[in-house]
């Protein structure tokens, strides 16, 4: 177990238990607040593209090796997305929600491996949910019913992170 966390990852893996500085999202953040410093809020919308840009291809890459599969559910999707965020420091989350219509659930502040890194970096505060454009896009190619909000988000000043999926009648579900 990390001294860091108390939040331990299934595999036990020690680079994995210590993911303040050592997961790839890390990496995206330090564009990301690269990226905003040297261009400004007009430079947030470039980044959501090409986040959502590169979710639409590995949404492609998903239903070609069959990790999930076309067409799934909000709580299918939701509980695929738990085993990425384990490969980006996310070990803790809790179940709000799950039906066939709507999934939610939510991260305690203190189970967030971003603060420090978000801050360091000097990131733009709605860096997580730029992030979060990359599930969006694949959203896009798996099943575009599937509306993605973060309405809470611990980097935001909210006591834990919150994520909803929502299915939805039509394909709007991508303009968020």
């Amino acid at each position: 177990m990390s001294k860091e966390s108390p939040h331990q990852p299934l595999g036990g893996l020690p680079v994995a238990a210590a993911p303040k500085w050592t997961n790839p999202n890390v990496g995206m953040l330090a564009l990301i607040a690269a990226t905003y410093q040297e261009y400004g809020e007009g430079s947030i919308a470039v980044l959501r593209a090409g986040m959502r840009r590169l979710g639409r291809r590995t949404g492609q890459y998903m239903l070609e090796t069959h990790l999930v599969a076309a067409g799934c559910t909000p709580t299918e999707w939701g509980r695929f997305s738990h085993q990425l965020m384990e490969l980006t420091g996310f070990y803790t989350y809790e179940e709000v929600e799950a039906s066939e219509n709507i999934y939610c659930f939510r991260v305690p502040s203190d189970a967030m491996p971003y603060h420090e890194p978000i801050a360091y970096l000097g990131a733009p505060p709605d860096a997580c949910d730029i992030l979060c454009d990359w599930d969006r896009g694949c959203l896009e190619t798996i099943n575009p019913r599937i509306r993605m909000t973060q309405p809470l988000c611990s980097v935001r000043g909210d006591e834990y992170c919150f994520w909803q999926y929502d299915l939805l009648q039509s394909e709007a579900a991508t303009d968020t």
